[in-house]
């Protein structure tokens, strides 16, 4: 009997000359992929576990064609096997796609971004972008059709162009503001000199390279602090861009999701990500679609919580609260987080009410969230996980929580965009003389907000919220 002989060494010299297109190098044990289709990729990956020969073996003899180009049908039939037929989810992580997503709320943003595992977000920062500018001669704000075919239609567009009109008035002036508090003479930037990294203000700035460096970075710093102020008053519905990388699993869970939410901007985008990845990875998010378990518990738990907390009144919190972890209370604590995303009380509150319900009551709680599982695709949410030392409310605005939402490692849950908590307005906005203004801006759109949710449309009102709500 004589030794296996080494994975290169069973490639044959054609198969050799195939696959060196395809691969970075032929002998190597670890190589990069380029000009293949993704689903030829996750195709060829998935054999790893079903299969005694690598990566480079298993293209050249089951995936590619006699003339040596990719068989993308052998691709997608692989992974319509493993992923679809045998519900294998890992190997639906084996592809890739960039994508983007452009003019939408910066509302749903945060609908794509709680996706939290195999996707990469990137999107338009308010806090670097201005909004002063219409864009086809309207400001950059959505109006969903449902809510410009009723009859709020015109109050919300009338508050919306206030808000964005608003917003374009401030910009010079608080840019004005920032250029005395932080001159031109005073800023510094990061130079090299002998290998050194140093600071340097403008009379120590050498040759036109350094020069043309500081006036870029002294512009963009007081474009940033009058961006991180004014926004204040931007809506949930301004418009935003949205950048992703994420894997099929990633893409068919998002497009899920997004077919099962109450938004109908979210079903709309749904279909368009379909459509847009169905150049790329169809196979990989054929599975997805309208999930009437995640609807029904939506529902029935929002039903639930508005029973229950009917008389209850929102009680002030810290911004930051640390909450106590007593093993004593775990049960009350996990169907706390149950409740938590439903309604607009803090965790410590929540707790004190379930604490004090009926046993019965709190099975329902449990029942409710849970709900009836037709198989593994349906999962409940994130109070399940439950049970980690440190758990911690924040109550922050908007705009603070568009910052910490994309960037965190914990669990996180949140509740819907409101007003019912208040706001707060930035000194320097009085500053400027724009503070009357400004609190006319809040007072309209909550009094929208209201009328929204009269109307039935609880969800819509989210977006007659401020960034700084």
């Amino acid at each position: 009997m004589t030794d296996k002989p080494k994975r290169s060494d069973e490639l044959t010299d054609r198969e050799r000359e195939l696959l060196k297109p395809y691969v970075s190098d032929v002998d190597a044990n670890v190589f990069a992929l380029e000009n293949l289709n993704p689903e030829v990729i996750g195709g060829a990956l998935a054999r790893y576990s079903r299969a005694p020969t690598g990566f480079k073996e298993t293209v050249a003899r089951e995936f590619l064609n006699p003339d040596g180009s990719p068989n993308d049908v052998k691709g997608s039939q692989m992974i319509d096997r493993v992923v679809n037929k045998f519900g294998d989810e890992s190997v639906a992580e084996l592809a890739v796609a960039p994508l983007c997503i452009e003019e939408i709320s910066n509302l749903m943003t945060k609908v794509i971004e709680d996706c939290r595992i195999g996707g990469s977000p990137i999107e338009e920062s308010t806090r670097y972008v201005l909004y002063d500018a219409k864009k086809n001669g309207r400001w950059r704000y959505v109006c969903p059709d449902n809510i410009k075919e009723s009859g709020l239609g015109n109050a919300f567009v009338g508050n919306m162009d206030f808000l964005f009109e608003t917003y374009a008035e401030m910009v010079e002036p608080m840019k004005a503001l920032f250029h005395k508090r932080l001159t031109k003479e005073a800023f510094e930037i990061e130079v090299e000199r002998d290998g050194k990294i140093q600071k340097a203000g403008l009379k120590s700035l050498e040759g036109e390279n350094e020069i043309k460096a500081h006036r870029i970075a002294y512009n963009f710093t007081i474009r940033s602090a009058a961006c991180d102020v004014i926004r204040c008053i931007l809506p949930a519905c301004t418009q935003a861009n949205v950048g992703l990388v994420g894997n099929g699993r990633f893409y068919s869970g998002l497009i899920t999701k997004l077919l099962s939410h109450d938004l109908c901007e979210a079903h709309e985008l749904a279909e368009s990500i379909r459509k847009a990845l169905n150049t790329q990875i169809p196979t990989f998010i054929k599975r997805a679609e309208r999930n009437t378990y995640l609807i029904d518990n939506h529902r029935t738990m929002r039903e639930l919580c508005r029973e229950i907390f009917a008389s209850t009144q929102i009680e002030t919190s810290a911004e930051v609260e640390l909450l106590e972890d007593n093993p004593e209370a775990q049960w009350v604590n996990m169907l706390s987080n149950m409740v938590f995303p439903y309604v607009q009380y803090s965790s410590c509150q929540i707790r004190e009410i379930v604490k004090f319900l009926p046993e019965e009551r709190k099975r329902q709680i449990f029942e409710t969230y849970i709900g009836s599982r037709r198989s593994k695709r349906d999962r409940p949410g994130r109070a399940l996980e439950y049970g980690y030392p440190i758990q911690f409310d924040i109550l922050a605005g908007f705009a603070e929580y568009r910052d910490l939402q994309r960037h965190r490692m914990l669990t996180q849950q949140r509740q819907d965009l409101g007003i019912d908590l208040g706001y707060s307005v930035p000194q320097e906005i009085d500053e400027i003389g724009m503070g009357q203004k400004v609190q006319e801006c809040f007072e309209c759109t909550e009094s929208l907000h209201r009328d929204l949710k009269r109307a039935g449309m609880e969800q819509e009102a989210q977006y007659a919220t401020l960034f700084n709500h």
